[in-house]
């Protein structure tokens, strides 16, 4: 890659989950095609200290080719850079002590850098910002906002494509989702526990009395992680009878796009916070109606 001061350089954080990879990634389509001409890096350093959930995932589950960053530096360089990430390092300060000036635009303050800042408010929708005239930016935020995605919609449904489903359980569950009136719950614990993220077990019963008061014979697909506690608390959750409720389990271990697959078939959505499930609602063709405890509307 090169140094040079006239050279044009826009970068992209590129981490988390796949929900947090395919926002970022639609996030930098949309300033492609928003403004032709300019070349997009993702920074994947992230991928190189850290396995978080099932590491990098879009080339695997959808078969993109992104400009990854870490094909464009000779390998001694590449690891150089990935010393000073797990010194806690981040690769725009990398690029700054190297004497190669670079900004930062920001929707959260997770970050190490000690250059020129333009912070915007996070999960909100600014096209403006993928215009700023400096010749090198740097990208820090996750920009979760139908926008980005919608502007382009039927351009990233098609790049956004899944494998086919080959195991009979899932092939099986896609039929029902298919042919029946089914309501996809999305219920997010584990690192959402710690964090305070989860939502109370009242918010899907709730949401499901709703549903049956429009669809009384609503089928309700559950994709949690967590699906023992689930089952324990269901009456809880709204999800015992006369509702019908099936648990979709088994997709783990770098499966679990095929949630994703499955979730974004169904006809009615009750999300949870995370982007995972956000990223089903704005992907799915069939989607009447959803309960959002972040209170987006499609």
């Amino acid at each position: 890659m090169s140094n040079e001061g006239s050279a044009v350089m826009r970068i992209q954080l590129l981490n988390g989950g796949l929900g947090n990879q395919v926002f970022q990634y639609l996030f930098v389509r949309f300033a492609e095609r928003y403004c032709p001409g300019e070349t997009w890096y993702f920074d994947d350093s992230e991928f190189f200290i850290s396995n978080y959930h099932n590491g990098y995932e879009l080339e695997k589950v959808f078969g993109i080719k992104a400009n990854l960053l870490s094909n464009y530096f000779d390998q001694d360089v590449w690891e150089e850079i990935i010393r000073l990430r797990k010194e806690g390092r981040s690769l725009p300060q990398t690029f700054m002590d190297m004497g190669l000036p670079i900004s930062l635009v920001a929707e959260t303050g997770d970050y190490a850098f000690n250059g020129k800042v333009r912070t915007v408010p996070a999960n909100e929708f600014h096209p403006e910002i993928v215009q700023i005239p400096e010749k090198k930016l740097y990208y820090h935020g996750y920009w979760i906002n139908k926008h980005w995605f919608a502007h382009y919609r039927e351009e990233n449904l098609a790049e956004l494509t899944f494998p086919d489903l080959t195991d009979l359980n899932n092939i099986r569950i896609a039929e029902l989702i298919r042919t029946e009136l089914s309501v996809g719950v999305h219920i997010r614990r584990g690192d959402f526990i710690t964090g305070g993220w989860a939502m109370p077990p009242k918010y899907y019963k709730t949401a499901t009395q709703k549903f049956l008061e429009t669809w009384p014979d609503a089928h309700f697909f559950v994709f949690t992680d967590d699906p023992d506690w689930c089952s324990e608390n269901s009456s809880d959750l709204g999800l015992d009878p006369p509702s019908q409720t099936t648990f979709v389990t088994g997709n783990m271990k770098g499966r679990n796009y095929i949630d994703l697959q499955l979730l974004s078939m169904c006809q009615g959505m009750i999300l949870s916070r995370s982007s995972f499930c956000y990223l089903a609602a704005l992907m799915d063709r069939n989607l009447k109606f959803w309960v959002n405890p972040m209170e987006r509307e499609i």
